[in-house]
């Protein structure tokens, strides 16, 4: 009984996760947003390039729970703002979904340190599941 009530307490903590989404096509983004709505997380910020994210994350570099970005896209790519994120310290999980899913890719953000890179095109199910995987291995964290 005792591990349900911390499964459940998990799932309300991750429903009050902060998220960024980085993706320049508004099609994507939404998809992303509903996604995450599906799952219970409302507290969600987008924004189309990978400058617009920086300025968010600069001046409150723990302020998101996690933040979901396409690879390419103008000013800044994702794989840039994952690897300036790291630079400067920033833990954030950081999923990257690109069409860019050669094994090469792959490679290049694990070594920037992505947490997951998801392949488009993904499904509602694929991402749902990435998400609830990283946020839950956060909040394993938190709670300890």
């Amino acid at each position: 009984m005792l591990g349900a009530d911390k499964s459940k307490s998990k799932t309300r903590k991750a429903k009050h996760a902060r998220v960024l989404i980085v993706e320049d096509d508004p099609g994507v983004r939404r998809t992303i947003e509903q996604c995450l709505k599906k799952i219970g997380i409302t507290d969600v910020e987008a924004v189309e390039d990978g400058l617009a994210a920086w300025k968010k994350i600069e001046p409150a570099p723990t302020g998101f729970d996690l933040v979901i970005s396409d690879w390419n896209m103008p000013f800044v790519t994702g794989i840039e703002l994952l690897e300036h994120i790291r630079d400067q310290g920033i833990k954030v999980p950081f999923i990257m979904i690109t069409a860019k899913g050669t094994f090469d890719a792959a490679i290049e953000a694990k070594n920037a340190g992505v947490t997951v890179f998801m392949p488009k095109p993904f499904t509602v199910q694929h991402l749902n599941s990435k998400v609830s995987e990283v946020l839950g291995s956060q909040l394993q964290t938190w709670d300890k």
